[in-house]
């Protein structure tokens, strides 16, 4: 079984210097969303999930107008929520941004000021991805556990799945296994419309999951490959 995840593309944060808190795309974020739609376009896919933020919508717009798909939301795809920022400076965003970064290490796990505490964010997540693979597409685990086993009713199957940093970061280290801490982020930072692939391998009567590739960018060079900057996840 494989899932396949995609960043979405650069988002316009502060269209006129103001701060938007669901922004569009900009234009060099929907030619990234074209070039994966592009890269993507022969490849099969038993269902493509979104998450419901415009950025990751339009992200994947171009890729379902090519295969005359509805996008498939899943609210449990969006990133960590923040609190409410729009319409202050770009000097105020940066200044956020900054006093987040510079926090003690044990105040991180209350998630950015004001917004999502990040055991919640990755709960939702985490139980999110449980559900859809069980429910939807029969994916029994084994055993409940950190390191979970699986067991798969169609080895063959292939998601694809259109989110942020954060909520992909907690898919990879969800899946493989790894310990949530709130800077997962971090140890799997992707470029915006970077994708990263995941199979399943067997062990024994079970499967686990494999990390294949991550952050792959090299489709983008259609379109000039903007970087997060490592500053902000969302």
């Amino acid at each position: 079984m494989e899932v396949i995840l995609v960043r979405h593309g650069q988002p316009d944060w502060e269209p006129g210097g103001l701060a938007v808190d669901n922004p569009a795309l900009t234009p060099l974020g929907h030619a990234q969303a074209r070039c994966v739609a592009r890269t993507l376009a022969e490849e099969r896919f038993d269902a493509i999930y979104v998450s419901p933020l415009l950025r990751a919508v339009q992200t994947a717009e171009p890729l379902l107008t090519e295969r005359n798909e509805a996008p498939r939301e899943a609210s449990w795809l969006r990133e960590m929520g923040m609190p409410v920022l729009e319409g202050q400076t770009t000097e105020q965003i940066r200044d956020y941004f900054a006093r987040a970064q510079s926090r003690k290490i044990e105040d991180w796990w209350e998630g950015m000021p004001g917004g999502e505490r990040f055991e919640h964010f990755y709960q939702r997540v985490s139980a999110g991805a449980e559900e859809l693979l069980s429910k939807t597409h029969g994916v029994e685990i084994h055993e409940n556990r950190p390191q979970r086993l699986w067991r798969l009713s169609d080895p063959s199957a292939r998601i694809l799945i259109v989110a942020h940093e954060g909520t992909n970061a907690a898919l990879i280290t969800h899946l493989l296994g790894l310990e949530p801490v709130p800077w997962i982020h971090l140890h799997f930072s992707s470029d915006w419309c970077g994708i990263s692939r995941l199979h399943t391998v067997r062990l024994g009567d079970h499967h686990v999951w494999s990390l294949e590739s991550f952050n792959r960018v090299d489709h983008l060079s259609d379109a000039e490959n903007g970087k997060s900057g490592r500053t902000a996840t969302f």
